[in-house]
Parts: structure tokens; C-alpha cells; sequence
């Protein structure tokens, strides 16, 4: 019996240590996620604009207030934070923009050639001739090493800023 008490503890104690990354890894994942949602927040509230459509990744969050056609972006990285902002009653198209590397491949396989994506960015085609395209970037393979779901989300939010700014019939 005392055997038995001795081993469930000591398996207690093992299950514990091996869950305690998990546990700590979802409360810093959770915690970043709010400081995102955050910012978002703040950064509508300087436009008087309320976020209510959003999306949180590693490195960055988009949020978007859909009443005032407000766009905001934010992004953290080791050397700064950014905040950005797009009145999208002044854009006339959203494009993901892939840059990005092609090499033949020599293995021989059927495709016979490798694309890399070095940058993905968001860009904002603007109504006004004379003004400026704006990028917000999603991914910098010179800072990040792997994409975690950004061409997706980045696919996902133009096609849902496209319609927005779609003419209503």
C-alpha cells in the first residue's frame, strides 16, 4: 500500500513537470494575445473608430471597424513596435503582394523548379493617382524562418476588404 502511495505521488509530481511548458507556453501565447488585441484598441480609439473584426498571429494583429471603413495593423518585432492605419474610403483595391525566389530544381522532379517567399505584404491601391501604394508587411524571411499562416490570412483579409470596398448595387 505504501508502494503504491509512493509511486502515484512520484507519477503526480512527472505528469506535472512534463505539463508545466504547455501550460506556461498557452498563458504567454494568451497573454501576447491580449497585449495585441490592446494596441488594436488603442490605436481605433486615436481614430475614434471601434474594432470589431480581428485577428491575432505570432508577430502582428489586423483588427478592422467595418462602420467608419477603418483598416488598423499591428506589428512587433525585436527592434520596434508599429501601429498602422488605413481609411479604406480612400482605397480603391487590397492586394497580397508575394515576393519571392524560383530556383530549378535538380532532383529531377516533375515540377522542376522551388519558390521561396521572401516577403508578404498587404498592399493598398489607392483612389488618388498621385498617391502612394501602402504595404503593411506579414512576413520578412529575413526575420522570421517560416510562414505560420500568414498567406492565408493575408488572402482571407484582401478578399474581405474587396468586398467592402466593392460598389453596393
Amino acid at each position: 500500500m505504501n508502494m503504491d502511495l509512493g509511486s502515484a505521488i512520484v507519477g503526480a509530481i512527472i505528469i506535472t513537470i512534463c505539463m508545466l511548458p504547455f501550460i506556461m507556453i498557452g498563458r504567454s501565447r494568451k497573454k501576447k494575445e491580449k497585449q495585441f488585441i490592446q494596441a488594436l484598441q488603442n490605436n481605433a480609439n486615436k481614430h475614434n473608430c471601434q474594432i470589431n473584426q480581428q485577428e491575432v498571429f505570432g508577430t502582428f494583429a489586423i483588427g478592422m471597424d467595418k462602420e467608419h471603413n477603418a483598416l488598423f495593423f499591428t506589428r512587433s518585432t525585436k527592434e520596434k513596435e508599429e501601429e498602422q492605419f488605413v481609411d479604406l474610403s480612400n482605397i480603391k483595391k487590397c492586394e497580397v503582394i508575394n515576393t519571392g525566389r524560383t530556383f530549378r530544381n535538380k532532383n529531377g522532379d516533375k515540377n522542376g523548379t522551388k519558390t521561396i517567399i521572401d516577403k508578404l505584404e498587404l498592399g493598398f491601391i489607392p483612389k488618388a493617382k498621385d498617391q502612394p501604394e501602402i504595404k503593411w508587411e506579414f512576413f520578412n524571411a529575413d526575420i522570421s524562418y517560416q510562414i505560420n499562416g500568414e498567406l492565408h490570412a493575408m488572402q482571407k483579409w484582401a478578399t474581405n476588404i474587396n468586398i467592402l470596398l466593392s460598389p453596393k448595387s
